[in-house]
């Protein structure tokens, strides 16, 4: 069975095709040009006629039909979306579970897929830095959320009158001895700082006493393989979890 896994995110739309249990090649996009990944030549049109099953998630509603009208076009499938509400097996320990975003539902079922039987606190660095607490029978415990890498930068040099915008890089030092330096320096490590304070935090309060395994994602994650706060760096995290969700989809 071939099947479509496709996330739509705030910055980004990516997608890859599942052959069984192998994972194709993945395909992305900016989402201000969500089109291009459904009408260029690597995107949907690419696999027209190979597809046997889609599934998505998607957090921007308003481009959820648009997508969705895509895939039925371009592969000749009506693709399951992934909701808080759908048959996906986890629960979710928020007080309005509704409210959980579904990347980060998808991201705690490809945890869940990839380690099971174990405690996992998912970090997924994208527009937004999220981490969830996934518990080994199943529960989503909640987590937190704050403004992802990129966006520290930008809104230095948005809300201040004469702080440059910089690029994002790992610093060697933390002792910036000129503007743009300092800001590469407070933006770079003080979010490992915040990512690390936050899982020992999070760890403490979901999983005090046990072992926990801790699974960085997202488009960010890579640039922090140095600093070893992860256990795990699993880019396609997201897409796992909607093959999960296919699964349960199936069997329903």
């Amino acid at each position: 069975m071939r099947l479509l896994v496709l996330g739509v995110g705030n910055t980004s739309l990516f997608g890859a095709v599942f052959t069984g249990e192998k994972l194709g090649a993945l395909f992305r996009a900016p989402i201000a040009q969500a089109g291009s990944v459904t009408e260029n030549p690597s995107g949907l049109r690419s696999i027209r006629g190979k597809i046997d099953r889609a599934v998505l998630c998607s957090v921007v509603p308003a481009l959820t039909r648009g997508i969705m009208d895509d895939i039925k076009k371009h592969c000749g499938v009506v693709p399951h979306v992934l909701t808080a509400d759908a048959p996906h097996g986890l629960k979710i320990g928020y007080t309005q579970p509704l409210a959980l975003g579904t990347d980060r539902l998808a991201a705690a079922l490809g945890a869940r897929a990839l380690f099971p039987g174990r405690h996992v606190i998912v970090v997924d660095c994208g527009t937004a830095t999220t981490v969830t607490a996934v518990h080994r029978d199943g529960i989503v415990l909640g987590g937190a959320i704050f403004p992802g890498l990129a966006l520290w930068p930008e809104m230095l040099a948005a809300r201040t009158a004469q702080l440059p915008r910089v690029a994002l890089r790992r610093p060697s030092t933390a002792l910036g001895r000129s503007p743009s330096a300092g800001i590469a320096a407070g933006v770079y490590h003080g979010h490992v700082g915040a990512i690390r304070e936050l899982v020992t935090r999070v760890k403490a309060e979901a999983f005090p006493r046990a072992s926990v395994v801790i699974v960085g994602t997202g488009g960010h994650a890579a640039r922090f393989t140095k600093d070893k706060i992860f256990n795990v760096i699993e880019p396609a995290l997201v897409l796992r979890g909607l093959r999960a969700f296919a699964g349960s989809t199936a069997a329903a």
